[in-house]
C-alpha cells in the first residue's frame, strides 16, 4: 500500500510540473509580445540596487542575509513598480579548515513587469580564521623540594585559553598534581583551534632536595634447626633485623621467600634456604637481601628403658601360668609416635619359652628394640606317639594276624607320661572273588593314666589279585598259500599255555583254532587267559593268506574337487585326471574312462556351471572287475575383483571460492578370472565440490556379477568466507609526535552464502557493495533509528562512494529518510557512524545550515542530496545490513595515532560458522635524529677505532666524539646470533677503556627498553663477544639504531650520557625475520648481557688481573677450582683441590656480596634458583688473607 501511495504522489507531482511548465512558456510568449507593444509611459529604466557591505565571520557561520544583510533596492523611475530583489553565491574558495569559504554574492534587482530591466552588485562573504588561540596567565617556573619517596606532587593554577572563533582544542604534557621526578621537566601547554592555528605556553618545574639512594641494612636470624613438623614461622625461626640505609630513607619492607631445597626422608622432614628482604617503601630497586638455613629433621632413635629381665615360671593345672612384669619406658629427641609389643603383662602362657619384644618408632620411622623371654616349664597334657605299619598286599586267602601284616609303635609324648597301651579295630570291604578284602585296620596307642590322652592311626590291607595272567608259550604270524582254486587256506599252530602269580585255576580261549580255513588277506587270531578273580591278558598273532589270484577289481583314485573360472570346456587336464592301480600282480592295467553329469547351471554368470565328473576303472580283462570314484567340479565365479591403486582421502582449500575443481588418478581393478572389468563411479576427477566434505565411490564389476567398492573424501576447506586486508603499511614519523596518524582502505569479503532479505517491519531496497538496504515502515529520531539498525544486525546507511548515493536514493520513491552521517561530536565535523572517511558530501543548495543550532543528523531527499535535520525530527530511515560481520581484532582502529615502531593489525570476518582473518603490518619509520645524545667531549687520547658485526666492517677513526652511520646498515634477523668485535683507537699510549652497547629494538627511539643493552667490556685491545637478537616478540621488519660507546675512566651510565674521554657511534640496524631452519634462540626479558673479552682470553678460563669489578680486587684465576654446570640455573656445586676450610664468598658483576660459606669443603652446592641472570665471582680466602678468583654465570 505505500509503496502505491507514493506511486501516485509522484505521478501527481510530475502532471504538476509539466502543467507549470507549459503555462510558463505561454505566459512568457505573451509577456514578449507585451513588450513589443509597450505603451507610452511605461517604466524603462532599471532599479536602483545598494549591496550590503563585505562581511567577514568566524568558520561555520551562518550565510543566510538574515546574517551577512540584505541588499535594497528602489525603482528606476517615477513610473516603475517596486522592484523584487534576488541574489545568487558564487565560492571563489574553499577552506583550509572545514566551514572555512570565500563566496561571492550577486544582487540582482529587477522591475516585476519587465525582467529585462535590473541591476546587479555584488557582496563579499567570507568565513575563516587565521588568529591563533591567546593562552593567558602561562604559569612561571616552579622550584619544589623532593619527597621521601624521590618525588614531589605539583600544582599550579592552570592557564586561561581564548580564541576568536570559539571552538578550539587543548592539549598539556602534563596536569596540575602530576608526581615528578627529580630534575627539571618541562610542562607545554599547547592551544589549536579547528583550523589549526596553534599558540603554546611552557614552564619548568624544578624538583630539588636529597632522596635515598642507599638499600637497607639487613641482618638474618641465626639458622634454625628443629623437628620436622614443627611451624617455621619466623616467630619460631626467627626475624630478620632491618634498619634504613640512610637518614633519607624510609622504613624498609621486609618481606621473605623460602626455597626448599629437599623434602624428606620422612613427613615433615625439610631443608631450605629462607631469603629475606628488605625494600625501601619508595624505590623497590633498592633492596638488600640475606640467607636463612631452616632444617626440620629426626635423624636420632628413640631409647627405651628399664626393659625387663627373662622370666621362668611353672605351669598351673591346665598346663598354662599367667605372667606379670614391669613395663619399660621409652623416650625420643622429637615424638615417639608408637611403642608395642606383641604381648602385654599379665598374659597367659602355655608351656616352653617365649619371647616378649618392645618396639618403639619416632615420627621418622626409626625404630628401637627390646626383648626378654618368659619359660613355662612342662607337664603331661599330650597324647602318646603312634606309628602305623606300612600297606600290606597279599592273594586273597592270606592271614591278616599282625604277625603277619605289621605291627603299630607307640610312644609316650614327653617324659612326665606313662607308657602308653596298643590296640586295634578292622573294618573289612569284601572283594570280588572268593578270600579276597580290603581291611581298614585302626591302631590306638592310650595313656595308661589318662584315656582321654589317646592317638591312633590306620593302616590299610590288600588280600586282592589284580595281576591278570600271562601267557607262558605264544605261537607266532603265520603265512599260508591259498588254495588256487577257492583262494583260502588252512592253518595250524600249537595253542599256547599260561600261569597264574595266585590262582591254579585259569581258563585259555580263543579266536580261532588250528585247522580253521582262511581266506585271501591278513586275519588276527587272538587268545585270552582269564584267572579265578576276572584278571586276563590276551596273545595276537596273524594268519596271512596272499592274494595269488586275479579276483579283485582295481584301486581307483580320484582328482581332488576342483574349483575354477567359468569356462567352455573343463577337460582332465584342467581339473585333473583319476589314477588307478591293478588289485594284484596278476591282473592286467585297469582302463580308465568318466562320464559327466550336470548338476547346475549358472545364469548369471557366462560358462558357469556345477556338475559331477564319474570316474571308472576295469580289468582289462574282466570287465566286471571294476571300480568308481566321483570328482565335483564347481566352474563358478564368487570373488570379487581386487584394487591395484585407490586414490587416498583429498583435502583441497578453496581460498575463498565458493566451490573447487578437483583431481586425482582415477583407480584401477584385476580379477581372478576376468580381464572385463567395470568401473563406475558417483564422481569424476576435474569435477567441481562444493564446501563440505564428501564421499567419491568406485565400483569395480566383474563378469559374474561379483563387485567390490572403494571411497575416499574430497574435503573442501576454506570455501564461503575469504578476507583481503590491505598490503603492509611503512609510513614517516609525525616530526611532532612519537609517531604518526595512520588510515587505511577497509578489507574486503567474499562470501558464498546468501543473506537475510526479509526484516520484520522494513521494506527490502536491494542489495550494493556486500550489503542488504532496508528501509523502515517505522519514522523515529535519528538516535532511535541508530539503535534499531543496530538491533536488526546492521546500521544506518553509510555511502562511500557517489555511485552507493545515487543508488540509494534512487531506492527511495519520493521519500525523505535519515542516513548515518551527523555532526553531534563537533559542530560542522560530519562524520560516519562506523568512522568511515568522509569521500564525498551531496548537500542541497545551502546546508547543512543548523538551523537554531540544533541540527546535527542527516536525512537522505528524495533527489540524492543531503539535509541536516533537528534531533527531534522522525523520519523513516535506511539500514545497512552486511551480508558478512567484519571486526578488528588486533591493532588500533583506522585513523589511531600509531607509536614508532611496527604494529600488527588483525581484522577478522565471520557469517554464520564461516570465519576468516587477516593481517597486516603499520610501521612508522622513527629512525631519525631524535635519539637522544651522547658524545665524548674529547677525543684527544682515544676513539673508536673499529666497529665489526654481522655484514659491518666500519674502521672510521677519530670523528670529534660522535658520528652516525646510515649508510653501514647492519642486516640482522630475529633469534640469530652474531658476532662482535670492538677496537679503540690511541694518540699515544694505551688506555684502559670501557664499552657499552645498545640496539633500539622495537624502534621507539630510545635504548632503554627491557633487552636493549646487549653488551659491555673493558680492555685497551679489541675485544670481542656474541649477542643474540631476541626472538620473544611479534619480531616484523625493523629499521632502526645501534649505540656504541666508549668511555675512559669507568662505564658509561646510560645510553644518553656524555663523559670527558671517548667517543660514540650510532649504527643503521634492519632487523628482518628469521630465515634460518636451525634453532632459534630466544632470550628473556632478563637475559644476560654479553661481556666482551680480548681475543687471547677468549677461552673460559680468564685471567683477570689488577682490575676491580664493582668494587672488588680481582687476583688471578685458580685452576684447581671447578663450578659445575657453569653457566647455572638451579644448583651449582663448586669442586676444589688444596683450598678444603677456607672460608669463600660470592659476588654479582656490581661487586655486591650476595654469598658467603665458611668452610669450602671438598664438594659444595649452592641453590642460585633465585638468583638474577648475570655474571658473578666466586672468592676463597686462605688463612692469611689471600684471595682465589673463579667466575661463573647464572643463565636462566
Amino acid at each position: 500500500m505505500k509503496k502505491q501511495l507514493r506511486f501516485f504522489l509522484g505521478l501527481f507531482i510530475f502532471h504538476l510540473l509539466l502543467l507549470l511548465l507549459i503555462t510558463g512558456i505561454q505566459a512568457q510568449s505573451q509577456y514578449k509580445a507585451f513588450y513589443l507593444l509597450k505603451p507610452p509611459g511605461s517604466c524603462t529604466e532599471p532599479p536602483i540596487i545598494t549591496c550590503p557591505s563585505d562581511f567577514n565571520s568566524c568558520p561555520g557561520a551562518s550565510t543566510d542575509p538574515s546574517n551577512t544583510g540584505n541588499a535594497t533596492a528602489k525603482p528606476g523611475g517615477i513610473t516603475c513598480n517596486q522592484p523584487i530583489i534576488k541574489y545568487v553565491d558564487i565560492v571563489v574558495s574553499q577552506g583550509p579548515c572545514n566551514g572555512s569559504i570565500h563566496l561571492n554574492r550577486v544582487w540582482t534587482a529587477y522591475d516585476p513587469q519587465d525582467p529585462n530591466l535590473n541591476s546587479s552588485c555584488s557582496q563579499s562573504i567570507k568565513l575563516f580564521d587565521d588568529q591563533a588561540p591567546i593562552i593567558s596567565n602561562c604559569p612561571v617556573d616552579i622550584t619544589v623540594n623532593v619527597n621521601s619517596n624521590c618525588k614531589a606532587n605539583v600544582s599550579w593554577t592552570s592557564p586561561s585559553v581564548t580564541d576568536n572563533c570559539g571552538k578550539l582544542f587543548l592539549t598539556v604534557s602534563h596536569i596540575s598534581g602530576d608526581v615528578f621526578p627529580m630534575g627539571v621537566t618541562k610542562v607545554t601547554y599547547t592551544a589549536e583551534d579547528l583550523c589549526n592555528n596553534k599558540s603554546t605556553c611552557s614552564f619548568n618545574i624544578n624538583v630539588v632536595g636529597v632522596c635515598c639512594t642507599k638499600p637497607p641494612i639487613i641482618n638474618c636470624p641465626v639458622d634454625f634447626i628443629g623437628c620436622p613438623n614443627d611451624t617455621i614461622l619466623p616467630k619460631k625461626t626467627g626475624t630478620a633485623i632491618v634498619i634504613p640505609g640512610s637518614p633519607e630513607c624510609g622504613t624498609p619492607i621486609l618481606t621473605f621467600r623460602d626455597s626448599i631445597l629437599s623434602n624428606g626422608p620422612c613427613a615433615g622432614a625439610l631443608s631450605l634456604i629462607r631469603i629475606w628482604t628488605a625494600i625501601d617503601p619508595f624505590d623497590s630497586i633498592l633492596a638488600s637481601r640475606c640467607m636463612q638455613s631452616i632444617i626440620l629433621k629426626d635423624d636420632i632413635s628413640p631409647t627405651i628403658l628399664n626393659c625387663p629381665t627373662n622370666i621362668t615360671v611353672s605351669p598351673g593345672i591346665d598346663c598354662k601360668a599367667q605372667v606379670n612384669w614391669t613395663l619399660p619406658s621409652v623416650s625420643d629427641n622429637c615424638k615417639v609416635v608408637s611403642f608395642v609389643s606383641n604381648f602385654a603383662s599379665g598374659s597367659s602362657f602355655s608351656e616352653g619359652t617365649t619371647t616378649i619384644t618392645y618396639a618403639a618408632t619416632d615420627i621418622c620411622g626409626h625404630v628401637s628394640n627390646c626383648s626378654f623371654t618368659i619359660t613355662v616349664t612342662g607337664c603331661c597334657q599330650n597324647a602318646p606317639n603312634i606309628i602305623c605299619p606300612s600297606l600290606f598286599k597279599a592273594c586273597p586267602g592270606t592271614s591278616s594276624d599282625p604277625t603277619i601284616t605289621g605291627q603299630a609303635i607307640a610312644t609316650k609324648s614327653n617324659v612326665n607320661c606313662s607308657e602308653p597301651l596298643l590296640s586295634y579295630t578292622d573294618s573289612i570291604i569284601p572283594g570280588i572273588c572268593p578270600g579276597s578284602m580290603n581291611i581298614f585296620r585302626t591302631w590306638k596307642a592310650t595313656d595308661q593314666n589318662n584315656s582321654n590322652l589317646f592317638s591312633t592311626c590306620i593302616q590299610k590291607i590288600e588280600l586282592i589279585d589284580d595281576i591278570a595272567p600271562s601267557f607262558t608259550s605264544c605261537p607266532g604270524n603265520i603265512t599260508i598259500n591259498p588254495d588256487p582254486i577257492d583262494c583260502k587256506a588252512i592253518g595250524q599252530w600249537t595253542p599256547p599255555n599260561g600261569i597264574d602269580n595266585c590262582s591254579s585255576n585259569i581258563v585259555i580261549s580263543s579266536s580261532h583254532t588250528p585247522g580253521s580255513s582262511f581266506s585271501v588277506g591278513v586275519t588276527t587270531v587272538t587268545y585270552t587267559i582269564t584267572d579265578a578273580c576276572g584278571n586276563s591278558a590276551q596273545h595276537v598273532f596273524t594268519v596271512t593268506v596272499p592274494n595269488s589270484c586275479c579276483k579283485q577289481p582295481p584301486s581307483i583314485q580320484c582328482p581332488s574337487n576342483y574349483k575354477g573360472c567359468p569356462i567352455i570346456d573343463c577337460s582332465p587336464v584342467i581339473s585333473g585326471k583319476a589314477t588307478a592301480t591293478p588289485a594284484h600282480p596278476t591282473c592286467g592295467t585297469p582302463i580308465i574312462t568318466y562320464k559327466d553329469s550336470l548338476i547346475n547351471l549358472y545364469s548369471s554368470c557366462p560358462n558357469g556351471k556345477k556338475f559331477l565328473r564319474i570316474w571308472k576303472a576295469r580289468d582289462p580283462n574282466d570287465s566286471t572287475l571294476a571300480s568308481y570314484c566321483r570328482q565335483l567340479i564347481d566352474l563358478y565365479d564368487n570373488t570379487p575383483p581386487i584394487w591395484i591403486s585407490c586414490p587416498p582421502n583429498i583435502t583441497v582449500n578453496a581460498n575463498g571460492a565458493c566451490e573447487a575443481i578437483v583431481n586425482w588418478t582415477e583407480p584401477t581393478a584385476t580379477d581372478n578370472c576376468s580381464s572385463s572389468i567395470q568401473i563406475t563411479s558417483n564422481y569424476k576427477p576435474g569435477q567441481v565440490f562444493p564446501s563440505g566434505t564428501h564421499t567419491v565411490i568406485y565400483t569395480a564389476k566383474d563378469a559374474c556379477g561379483n563387485y567390490v567398492n572403494h571411497s575416499f573424501m574430497v574435503t573442501v576447506i576454506g570455501s564461503g568466507l575469504k578476507i583481503k586486508c590491505p598490503s603492509d603499511i611503512i609510513v614517516n614519523k609525525d616530526p611532532n609526535a612519537p609517531g604518526a596518524y595512520v588510515n587505511w582502505s577497509h578489507p574486503t569479503v567474499n562470501v558464498c552464502s546468501p543473506c537475510v532479505d526479509v526484516i520484520p517491519g522494513f521494506i527490502y531496497m536491494g542489495t550494493y557493495g556486500g550489503s542488504k538496504y532496508f528501509c523502515s515502515n517505522k519514522a523515529l529520531t535519528w538516535q532511535e533509528a541508530k539503535i534499531n539498525c543496530q538491533n536488526v544486525g546492521g546500521k544506518l546507511c553509510v555511502m562511500n562512494t557517489q555511485a552507493e548515493n545515487s543508488w540509494v536514493a534512487s531506492k527511495l520513491m519520493g521519500q525523505t529518510a535519515f542516513i548515518g552521517l551527523h555532526d553531534s561530536n563537533f559542530e560542522g565535523n560530519f562524520e560516519w557512524i562506523d568512522n568511515s572517511p568522509l569521500n564525498f558530501t551531496n548537500w542541497y543548495p545551502g546546508q547543512p545550515n543548523n538551523a537554531n543550532g540544533d541540527q546535527d543528523y542527516v536525512e537522505l531527499l528524495p533527489d540524492g542530496t543531503w539535509n541536516d535535520q533537528y534531533s527531534n525530527c522522525v523520519r523513516e530511515y535506511i539500514c545497512e545490513v552486511p551480508c558478512y560481520e567484519i571486526k578488528q581484532i588486533a591493532g588500533p582502529e583506522c585513523g589511531s595515532f600509531f607509536k614508532c615502531g611496527t604494529t600488527k593489525v588483525t581484522y577478522v570476518a565471520t557469517q554464520g560458522n564461516y570465519r576468516d582473518t587477516c593481517s597486516f603490518n603499520v610501521t612508522v619509520k622513527c629512525n631519525n635524529n631524535n635519539y637522544c645524545e651522547s658524545r665524548g667531549q674529547s677525543c684527544s687520547y682515544m676513539w673508536i677505532q673499529c666497529v665489526n658485526f654481522c655484514n659491518v666492517n666500519n674502521c672510521s677513526g677519530n670523528n670529534g666524539g660522535y658520528a652516525y652511520f646510515p649508510n653501514v646498515c647492519g642486516q640482522l634477523n630475529w633469534g640469530q646470533t652474531y658476532s662482535l668485535c670492538l677496537t679503540p683507537g690511541f694518540s699515544g699510549s694505551s688506555y684502559q677503556v670501557y664499552w657499552k652497547v645498545w640496539i633500539d629494538y622495537n624502534e621507539d627511539g630510545d635504548f632503554v627498553d627491557a633487552d636493549e643493552f646487549i653488551a659491555f667490556g673493558t680492555g685497551s685491545s679489541t675485544l670481542c663477544g656474541t649477542f643474540t637478537v631476541p626472538s620473544n616478540c611479534p619480531c616484523p621488519s625493523r629499521n632502526t639504531r645501534m649505540r656504541v660507546s666508549m668511555a675512559y675512566g669507568g662505564y658509561p651510565s646510560n645510553p644518553c650520557c656524555s663523559f670527558a674521554y671517548g667517543e660514540v657511534e650510532d649504527y643503521c640496524i634492519n632487523i628482518a625475520p628469521s630465515n634460518v631452519t636451525g634453532p632459534i634462540i630466544s632470550r628473556s626479558s632478563n637475559s644476560p648481557v654479553t661481556e666482551l673479552f680480548s681475543k687471547t682470553d677468549l677461552n673460559q678460563k680468564i685471567e683477570i688481573k689488577n682490575q676491580k669489578v664493582g668494587g672488588v680486587q680481582i687476583e688471578p684465576i685458580n685452576s684447581n677450582i671447578d663450578i659445575f654446570p657453569n653457566p647455572g640455573n638451579q644448583l651449582i656445586q663448586i669442586n676444589s683441590s688444596g683450598f678444603l676450610s677456607h672460608q669463600f664468598k660470592v659476588f654479582d658483576s656490581s661487586g655486591k656480596q650476595i654469598y658467603m660459606g665458611n668452610q669450602l669443603t671438598s664438594n659444595n652446592q649452592i641453590n642460585v634458583k633465585d638468583w638474577p641472570n648475570g655474571y658473578y665471582l666466586l672468592c676463597i680466602y686462605n688463612p692469611s688473607g689471600e684471595r682465589t678468583i673463579k667466575k661463573f654465570v647464572i643463565q636462566h
